[in-house]
């Protein structure tokens, strides 16, 4: 049986002291603590790789290009947690393993090939030269930015599919949802998933794209602190180890309900987990 998970990121402003629920989507299969830790760190790694500052602003005038007015109803700080959700993706499209379902069709009809010379074309075609990155994931992030202005434009798609549906088919190949992060649901399935985590991304005070400080939480499928609940203790204690290995920075939303006002947004809608 695969281990099921639901992803929050929480957005923190220390300037204004408020904090959104800024993105929060499903993982179906490996959502266990330690791969959620290891998304953490590869997170992380990203930001310090890069001081803090992905290129968002290619996605933020993507969103706001496709969606025009419907932008402004989006989370608060949605192109920055979106982005990391995005890059995410990124990752899990590269894995091997993904690609083993291919393998046995000659590489010209691999529905991959085929949408890379595509975008290609397309980018070429409209000017977007944005810049080159060493990093082959902050590259397949921007190809899928272009897929969303010129390939799958949110104009083919409003009528049928929600903005988080939309985002994730830009993130891969093919209509057909497989294992992994997937974005679309608007409230979590309580009864499919076994824990929660949570992502907390303290912006910079004068660049709100840039990112200051990058947490995490791990919790049960209830929401408690996956280090703190008296139950398996021999796995708690691997865990702890990992938390100690990797130097993770741990916060919780318990904390971040003291420290910060919540934005209202209504674009999670009345189920939002925060509000049940």
């Amino acid at each position: 049986m695969s281990t099921r998970g639901w992803y929050e990121y929480h957005v923190l402003d220390e300037q204004n002291t408020s904090r959104a629920l800024s993105m929060q989507f499903y993982k179906w299969g490996d959502a266990v603590p330690i791969n959620a830790l290891a998304e953490w760190n590869f997170l992380k790694k990203k930001l310090q790789e890069n001081a803090g500052r992905l290129p968002i602003e290619h996605l933020n005038k993507m969103l706001r290009e496709q969606l025009n007015e419907l932008f402004e109803s989006l989370p608060s700080h949605f192109s920055l947690a979106a982005f990391l959700f995005i890059l995410q993706r990124a990752k899990e499209e590269q894995s091997p393993l993904r690609r083993i379902y291919f393998n046995e069709l000659p590489i010209e009809q691999h529905p991959d090939f085929q949408l890379r010379l595509t975008i290609a074309e397309a980018m070429a075609k409209n000017g977007f030269e944005p810049s080159h990155y060493e990093d082959s994931l902050l590259n397949d992030v921007v190809r899928f930015i272009a897929v969303g202005r010129f390939i799958r434009p949110w104009k083919y798609y409003g009528l049928t599919w929600s903005v988080l549906n939309w985002l994730q088919y830009l993130t891969q190949v093919t209509s057909k949802v497989e294992m992994g992060s997937i974005a679309g649901d608007l409230y979590m399935p309580r009864g499919d998933i076994q824990f929660i985590y949570r992502f907390f991304i303290w912006i910079n005070t004068t660049d709100t794209l840039k990112v200051d400080r990058f947490a995490i939480e791990l919790c049960d499928n209830r929401g408690r602190n996956l280090l703190y609940i008296e139950d398996d203790q021999e796995e708690k204690e691997e865990l702890k180890e990992m938390v100690q290995r990797l130097d993770a920075d741990t916060y919780s939303l318990a904390q971040a309900e003291k420290d910060f006002v919540m934005i209202d947004d209504h674009f999670w809608g009345s189920q939002c987990y925060e509000r049940l």
